[in-house]
């Protein structure tokens, strides 16, 4: 006689309703407020190994000038309390500008990071390489379980689906690019200009790129608080190096000044400027690396990240009318995820029944019919996929499979 059958319990059953966002971006929150609760790369991985240590089997850190969100399958408390224990800032302050997604929800806020629908600027795809480099960090440090991975990848299949099949990133617009189009709007004549860039992170590295590209009339130079990346891009793009040491005569001598250092304090300071000159400054670190005092300075213009992100409202509207179709391909591929996943929780399921009726065959009726158990297992895959109740589908399945057996043997 085979043994009772249980109902399994799957590893995914709670993975979806467990996977949790919580987070902080400019919706809520200006530059000044973020800077608080921004990580840095070593705080982040810090607080990705906490999350080993407290047991929770996926944790992810995506922190960018414009949000920093923890991912985890996790209760949002514990979420918060590793934000907070890594930022040294109290819960409160964090939940007066924070919010929090759970299940469904959290997957749908994840796809919109993904594709852009959550950018300061519409259609912004830096944040896909960001993302990409989070979970990849996250991976190598242990942190991503299997449900998480596969949350990931959709969401990268879905951002590639909206870039493919809407007008969403029409026109080449990013905070690095703007940097370009603030440039050449405030300065008439940019020929023989000196731009400084001042960090050359992964950021940095975007708006070199871009100095080459669309101002190669202009003489650039790059430092940054490590002089052998400053030299390395140097080199790379046919740039002066400015060791770091002289920065403050080198923030005189520019006539632009673009900073993207993630130093997390000022290190651009009004001493610096003892020269009398027409100059810009894009401060686009988050925190703020020119000190505001700057913008007193006779001639200069100072412009942060909220700033610039604000010129280009005019430049977005042109995109506002593929939202609609990019959220609809959002939730077509939300669909197929909770399908796989409902296909995840079932399969424990549909093995157990496989097997308990291969016994009944064997027990009852002396000869295999493999094609029909097979075929009843199809089917029963197929009704769990539409409907949840599983006790009575199961025995829906197995009395379709004894009935065709009992008219065989009567």
């Amino acid at each position: 006689m085979p043994e009772p059958m249980s109902l399994p319990i799957s590893t995914y059953t709670s993975s979806l309703n467990d996977f949790c966002i919580v987070g902080i971006n400019y919706r809520k929150s200006d530059m000044n407020v973020r800077g608080k609760f921004s990580l840095s790369v070593e705080q982040s991985n810090l607080l990705l190994k906490e999350s080993k240590t407290k047991k929770i089997s996926g944790c992810m850190v995506l922190s960018t000038c414009n949000r920093t969100e923890i991912y985890g399958l996790s209760e949002p408390q514990e979420l918060l309390e590793l934000f907070c224990s890594n930022t040294n800032c109290e819960g409160k302050d964090f939940l007066d500008h924070a919010y929090i997604h759970k299940g469904l929800e959290a997957i749908g806020h994840l796809f919109k990071v993904a594709s852009g629908l959550d950018s300061q600027i519409v259609g912004d795809y830096e944040i896909l390489s960001q993302l990409k480099q989070a979970a990849k960090t996250a991976k190598e440090l242990g942190c991503i379980n299997s449900f998480m991975e596969r949350a990931i990848n959709y969401a990268l299949q879905v951002s590639k689906e909206i870039k493919t099949k809407t007008r969403l990133s029409s026109r080449t617009v990013s905070v690095s690019y703007a940097a370009i189009e603030i440039i050449k709007e405030k300065i008439e004549e940019l020929q023989g200009k000196k731009i400084l860039l001042v960090g050359t992170g992964k950021f940095g590295n975007h708006i070199a790129k871009n100095l080459k590209d669309y101002l190669p009339d202009t003489q650039f130079s790059f430092a940054n608080r490590t002089d052998k990346k400053a030299l390395q891009l140097a080199q790379l793009y046919d740039a002066d190096f400015v060791p770091y040491e002289n920065l403050n005569e080198a923030c005189d001598d520019a006539d632009i000044i673009i900073a993207s250092s993630a130093a997390g304090y000022y290190t651009i300071h009004p001493s610096f400027f003892v020269t009398g000159k027409t100059r810009l400054i894009l401060d686009l670190s988050v925190p703020q690396n020119v000190d505001p005092r700057v913008k007193e300075i006779p001639g200069t213009t100072l412009l942060n990240v909220d700033e610039v992100s604000r010129i280009l409202d005019n430049t977005i509207s042109l995109r506002q009318a593929e939202i609609p179709r990019a959220l609809e391909i959002i939730d077509e591929t939300l669909g197929s995820l909770e399908q796989w996943h409902r296909q995840q929780f079932n399969n424990p399921l549909l093995v157990q029944v496989k097997s308990q009726l291969f016994q009944l065959n064997e027990i009852y009726f002396h000869e295999l019919n493999g094609d029909k158990i097979h075929k009843t297992i199809a089917a029963l895959a197929i009704q769990l996929k539409h409907k949840n109740n599983k006790g009575c589908l199961c025995i829906n399945a197995l009395n379709s499979y004894l009935q065709v057996n009992y008219e065989k043997t009567s």
